[in-house]
């Protein structure tokens, strides 16, 4: 799917002090976001199907069986069709237990991405595998053949019969040519510009289990991630297409002979060292076809385009559904950008509001008067911690759990103060084993007395560096905001952030281990919009004093939730700890990923993206002390405990809900606009896309125009609110506006579909966002600046309130009621990080709405700034000799 990231030049932020690095990548990335959003609303480019979307999917999992000595094998794909840069399933049966628990010695099956326009499958040629050999034979510290993981053909004494040598290369060595898509050939090495360590997504070590059964996640690529493939790409030119170009997946199982008919126990290694894609063995593939949503303009062309923009929560469905919305009614084309809640607040009070998607309403005094917003509800998900974890036995673990080693962990209980631990750099390996401000703290979660009290299933796993913090993103979103409100309303977090141990206070456990917040976070404010990094410790280093390792580096921000969710899927952390003094300039390089049966990477992602990338979900605490799943039960017991906003037909999460079955971070995201400030051939346009959602989207599905995993079907009462939030923006869409009313009206009127809903802090509300034009409002007509109790004729009003400062401990329910609290909303404040030119960047982006407007004002604003403190940095550095950081 075409979600546009942007990262920060290393070659740029080289150029700035150590000190200054962090502050210049995130400005960097920041201006690159925004002016890649606003050209985005220019064109639209994604990557899915023109095909309608059809009642139910049929299921496309493909089972294939082996032949030869792998009779008995047979491999399961659990999707093979409408895919996108997305996580497969692969498992099988039937196959030869793995010889060793600790080696690849033989049994064994090495998987690959290939591209080929042949119906009998690919070529060795067209096959993206090698790369992995840059970090040598095996995964980790298990042991494989030392050209099992490459294309190289020369084995010294063993010669495999059925092959033909292609020319060797200066060193005497033959390889099996790369052949791209594209027509380049590369006939020397195993990686090389259309693949290396950092981007295959190659399997070359998947073991089977004593009962002959194994399973792999595998990363499907399109052409953008794997461009000497590519697949999904569709003809130069060509409109209108249904389907990119097909690839394949294929598995090449390795048994116990080599090519020559030797036997592995005959090689002085006491292991399979040949390639997979020698003849010999390339003989027993399996394959299995893949085919792609074609990537670029799906729609027809000439047809009316309507900008949408928002948060990056309803990403996934809503570039499902614009395929769908337009082949079919009047056939109009839906752009997309994704940008941050609160440009798409700016954009909605802007006088040009289009349609945004946000998690929180604009608040009454950023509406301008006169202006009714309409909010529908659109898509229902969650926020969650995936994590992509394998079992790893500690030196002293039971014989029982080294026989696990490798096997994917799908079980993680996380309460608010693990989360809390998690995301303050209080774990060592969180910031670094040599900071001394965490230097008395546990290295990670899986040497954390209180995470093993809720996991036992961890006790006796050793994770190395890992494990102690989870991939954040770096923008700010209301999703952020939602999070840390659920920390903060758990009284054994606020006691922790308060910097009391984990053993002590009210809440403390005396058989935990004494842990306390990293100092530099203590009483920290919340709820906040973003993931502060706010340890200064820097790793020094003799041989490059001038280059420390710092946080920013080691443990670097994601650029949204789709980027953290694709770096866990690949064990990715996107840590870059490599000192490399051959660089121009020298620097830090980023390490490869972890390799397979070592992997253990925790990421904060959206549901949706997290079912997209196949990570497992964690189950966070409630309220009630529960742990609950992200899944379709708990999202749903979310929604229907939220409680009022403040602005009519708005509801947000209650973290202090006792609703046994909530899920704490769910999350309702919504379309919105000003009908007024619309044409009213916007307005119809507009009004077709709510309706869709509110009906056919609302089928879950892999095809294009339906619900992807990872969002709940909104309920029947909540569809009726957006489809009477589409009859108010048909009818007032091109209408004069009316005049102003105390504090700003939020949403139009409503003749039905109005309801009530209670949360925890009892408040009560929440009208239809919108309806038929001059109805009056179902939950009070203008509550004027989002006061907390005002009602209008017709309903009851609703506090505005985020939760209550009290609430549960980590694992007890609470009595105590949430107090509501005008200050507590995220839309009024800003990061004190995040003031400046950026910010002043962003307003000026909305009023010209053209990328060069970003450029003018921002650069000469930041520029000048950077270089005097490059200049100061300078100038205090040849004045005090011997100073480090």
């Amino acid at each position: 799917m075409g979600r546009s990231s942007s990262a920060a030049p290393s070659w740029l932020v080289a150029q700035f002090p150590a000190p200054l690095k962090g502050v210049a990548r995130r400005f960097i990335r920041t201006f690159l976001c925004v002016a890649v959003a606003l050209l985005s609303v220019i064109g639209v480019a994604v990557l899915v199907s023109p095909g309608p979307a059809s009642a139910a999917d049929s299921s496309s999992d493909v089972t294939v069986s082996g032949e030869g000595p792998f009779a008995d094998l047979k491999v399961t794909v659990s999707q093979t069709r409408n895919l996108v840069n997305q996580v497969v399933r692969v498992s099988w049966k039937g196959g030869a237990p793995t010889v060793s628990d600790t080696t690849y010695a033989a049994d064994y099956l090495q998987i690959m991405q290939c591209w080929g326009d042949g119906s009998g499958g690919p070529d060795p040629e067209q096959c993206q595998f090698g790369g992995s050999s840059a970090l040598g034979a095996g995964a980790g510290s298990q042991a494989a053949g030392a050209y099992t993981n490459t294309r190289q053909l020369s084995y010294g004494g063993l010669k495999d019969p059925a092959q033909e040598l292609p020319p060797a290369s200066g060193t005497g060595i033959s390889y099996v040519p790369f052949r791209s898509v594209t027509g380049d050939v590369i006939t020397k090495g195993n990686w090389n510009e259309f693949y290396d360590v950092n981007t295959s997504n190659e399997v070359p070590y998947a073991r089977t289990g004593p009962d002959g059964t194994g399973e792999v996640y595998f990363e499907a690529q399109t052409g953008l991630e794997a461009p000497g493939l590519g697949c999904g790409e569709v003809p130069a030119g060509a409109s209108g297409a249904t389907a990119g170009r097909r690839c394949w997946l294929v598995v090449v199982p390795r048994g116990e002979s080599e090519v020559d008919g030797s036997a592995y126990t005959a090689r002085s290694s006491g292991l399979l060292e040949s390639s997979p894609l020698t003849a010999s063995n390339w003989k027993h593939r399996l394959v299995v076809p893949l085919a792609f949503e074609p990537m670029g303009r799906f729609c027809p062309i000439g047809a009316d385009e309507r900008g949408t923009l928002g948060n990056e929560i309803v990403a996934e469905v809503v570039t499902r559904w614009q395929p769908a919305l337009c082949q079919s009614g009047g056939r109009t084309i839906y752009g997309y950008a994704q940008v941050t809640d609160d440009t798409a607040r700016a954009k909605l009070v802007s006088g040009s509001p289009g349609l945004v998607f946000l998690g929180r309403p604009a608040t009454g005094d950023q509406v301008p008067a006169g202006q009714r917003p309409v909010y529908a509800p659109v898509a229902l998900s969650g926020l969650t911690l995936g994590f992509f974890i394998e079992s790893q036995a500690g030196f002293n673990a039971p014989a029982a759990v080294k026989a696990r080693d490798g096997a994917r962990l799908t079980s993680l209980n996380l309460t608010p103060r693990l989360v809390a631990k998690l995301l303050t750099e209080s774990y060592q390996d969180g910031n670094s084993r040599l900071a001394p401000s965490t230097a008395d703290n546990p290295f990670n979660l899986a040497t954390d007395p209180e995470f093993l009290k809720h996991n036992p299933g961890y006790q006796d796993l050793s994770f190395g560096g890992s494990l102690g913090d989870a991939l954040v993103p770096e923008a700010l979103a209301d999703a952020t905001w939602e999070l840390w409100n659920w920390v903060r309303q758990d009284p054994a977090a606020r006691e922790f952030l308060s910097g009391t141990a984990d053993d002590a206070g009210r809440y403390g456990d005396p058989a935990f281990s004494g842990m306390k917040v990293n100092p530099h976070y203590k009483d920290m404010e919340l709820p906040r919009e973003e993931f502060p990094k706010s340890d200064p410790f820097c790793q020094q280093f003799q041989d490059h004093p001038d280059h420390p390792l710092c946080i920013q580096d080691k443990h670097p921000y994601a650029t949204d939730l789709h980027s953290a969710a694709r770096a866990a899927a690949r064990g990715d952390t996107l840590a870059r700890t490599n000192w490399d003094n051959t660089a121009t300039p020298p620097g830090y390089k980023k390490n490869p990923p972890q390799p397979a049966g070592r992997r253990a990477v925790l990421a904060l992602t959206d549901t949706a993206t997290a079912a997209r990338y196949g990570l497992v979900t964690a189950r966070l605490q409630n309220a009630a002390g529960r742990f609950v799943a992200p899944d379709t039960r708990g999202m749903l017991a979310g929604q229907a405990a939220m409680r009022a906003s403040g602005v009519s037909g708005v509801e947000v999460a209650d973290p202090a809900t006792r609703s046994r079955d909530a899920y704490p971070l769910t999350l309702l995201t919504y379309a919105a606009t000003v009908p007024e400030k619309l044409t009213r051939q916007e307005g119809t346009d507009y009004a077709a896309l709510l309706r869709y959602a509110a009906g056919d989207g609302q089928r879950p599905g892999v095809a294009a125009g339906t619900l992807p995993e990872g969002y709940a079907p909104l309920p029947a009462e909540v569809r009726g609110r957006t489809r009477a939030a589409a009859e108010a923006i048909a009818s007032r869409a091109g209408a004069p506006a009316p005049g102003p009313t105390a504090g700003g009206s939020t949403a139009g009127g409503s003749t039905g579909g109005s309801g009530t809903v209670s949360g925890g802090s009892g408040d009560t509300g929440g009208a239809v966002a919108a309806g038929s034009q001059g109805a009056g409002l179902a939950g009070g007509a203008g509550s004027p600046g989002g006061q907390a109790g005002a009602s209008g004729a017709g309903g009851t009003g609703a506090s505005p309130s985020a939760a209550a400062s009290g609430g549960t401990p980590s694992g007890s329910p609470s009595t105590a009621p949430a107090a509501a609290s005008a200050q507590d909303s995220p839309l009024l404040r800003t990061p004190a990080w995040a003031l400046g030119a950026v910010r002043y960047a962003l307003l000026i982006a909305l009023v010209t709405g053209l990328a060069a407007a970003v450029g003018g004002p921002l650069l000469p604003r930041a520029v000048p700034r950077l270089a005097a403190a490059v200049a100061d940095r300078r100038s205090r550095a040849k004045s005090a000799t011997g100073e480090g950081r």
